[in-house]
Parts: structure tokens; C-alpha cells; sequence
């Protein structure tokens, strides 16, 4: 299962995606198994401008990880702490986004840095396309 980041959605969106957007653009064809989180969601709404109700229906259509409770939000807050006594700045955003990947045992799809950082401190597998 790939969990696929904000980052790659809004790249894939835009008007000239880079390498990310074309993948997740065979990823999707290729009807591999991948899927969005509710923060991720929101994240790739948050910003748009225009044709909301279009990608709010097209982004509907995926499959959703969401948190499982009070376990998940404990795992954010400890990879959060982790990442912060390595010196690694995280949000407590992106420390949800992967504790519901670890949860899940889904591959992350990301462009964000940060998430590579979070990987080298956590157990946290990363797409590489």
C-alpha cells in the first residue's frame, strides 16, 4: 500500500508536474494500490482556488488510511519527540502522516524533506520511483 503525501497530489495537480505527478499518474493507470489520509486531504483542498467541488469528488474516490485512535496520536507524539531530540524539526502534521503510515504499513509517496529525515530516525518506508 502506498500512502500518498500532499506534496505529490499538489504536484500532480499543478499545471506542469515534475517526475512525482507523472508517477503518481502511472500509479493511478496502473491501478496500484495506494491511498490518501484525512490530513492529507485537507492539506491538498486547503489551497485550491478553484474547481474545489471537481477534486474534492476526484480525491473522494480513493481509499482513505485514517487513524486507528488514541494509539496512532501517541505514536505522532513519540516520533515527534524522537525527531526533535535528533535536532530534527517536524511538524506535528507530518508526524501523524507517518505514524499512520507505520501504522498501516504503507510506503509513503512524499516530496517532503522532512520526511526523508523522519525515515533515517524511524522505521518509515519511503517511495522511491
Amino acid at each position: 500500500m502506498i500512502l500518498v503525501d500532499s506534496s505529490v497530489w499538489i504536484d500532480f495537480l499543478g499545471e506542469s508536474p515534475s517526475h512525482a505527478g507523472a508517477e503518481l499518474r502511472r500509479v493511478i493507470a496502473d491501478a496500484e494500490l495506494f491511498a490518501l489520509a484525512g490530513v492529507v486531504v485537507t492539506r491538498v483542498l486547503q489551497g485550491l482556488k478553484r474547481d474545489v467541488c471537481r477534486l474534492e469528488h476526484y480525491l473522494s474516490q480513493w481509499d482513505m488510511l485514517e487513524p486507528n485512535g488514541f494509539s496512532t496520536y501517541r505514536e505522532a507524539a513519540a516520533i515527534f519527540r524522537a525527531a526533535r531530540a535528533k535536532g530534527v524539526a517536524v511538524t506535528a502534521i507530518d508526524a501523524l502522516i507517518a505514524a499512520i503510515a507505520l501504522e498501516h504499513g504503507a510506503t509513503l509517496f512524499t516530496l517532503d524533506k522532512d520526511f526523508s529525515r523522519l525515515a533515517s530516525i524511524t522505521r518509515l518506508p519511503l517511495y522511491v520511483s
